[in-house]
């Protein structure tokens, strides 16, 4: 009876020791897949290091849309970034000697009844209301016969005005002021003050 005692105790301590081993065991392999994955995170950052910085993005488009409307790749510059969100995103392509052009200025107006007519009054020609953009929005029709690919429209979201400038001449026959907005740069003006809202 004495002789059992002992057995039950050491095939206890067998038991726990193989536990442990198999506990220290899956610890190794977590540690060593976390090594892993960060050694893989640091390779690839010094292997592409353009893939793993953040990049300054528009936050009422992106570069993808504005490359389909210009016909290709842009480039993204973003200014006068205040801290209420207001900032200048201007979308560039370059083709052979001229260069395609979309420009989206925001700005937030302390007394909107009063501070938007002035945004009104930059455009040089004449203001044709666009429904359903926003709360109110105009297409800007230059005094000359033709816009030349160039579109604006000026519009309003709440207390924030926005300018959104298209000038893609190279890509678009000149529209005529009677035939108003192309598509393009209508989905534009409502994407804007969809993301204003």
């Amino acid at each position: 009876m004495y002789i059992l005692p002992v057995q039950r105790s050491v095939a206890k301590l067998t038991r726990r020791s193989s536990d442990n081993s198999k506990e220290n065991g899956a610890q190794a392999v977590i540690r060593l897949r976390w090594f892993a994955l960060a050694f893989t995170v640091i390779v690839g950052s010094i292997i592409h290091p353009r893939y793993c910085s953040a990049q300054t993005l528009c936050p009422w488009l992106n570069a993808a849309t504005a490359g389909g409307v210009l016909g290709g790749d842009v480039q993204l510059t973003i200014t006068n970034a205040t801290s209420q969100g207001d900032a200048t995103c201007r979308f560039t392509r370059r083709q052979d000697a001229s260069s395609l052009t979309l420009s989206i200025d925001v700005h937030t107006m302390l007394l909107p009844s009063k501070d938007f007519p002035t945004y009104l009054n930059q455009c040089g020609g004449t203001l044709l209301p666009i429904k359903a953009v926003g709360n109110e929005a105009f297409q800007c029709v230059s005094k000359g016969s033709s816009t030349n690919g160039e579109e604006q429209v000026i519009g309003r979201v709440r207390d924030r005005a926005f300018i959104l400038t298209v000038n893609a001449n190279s890509s678009k026959q000149p529209t005529p002021a009677k035939a108003g907005l192309s598509q393009e740069t209508r989905n534009l003006a409502e994407q804007i003050a969809g993301a204003l809202f």
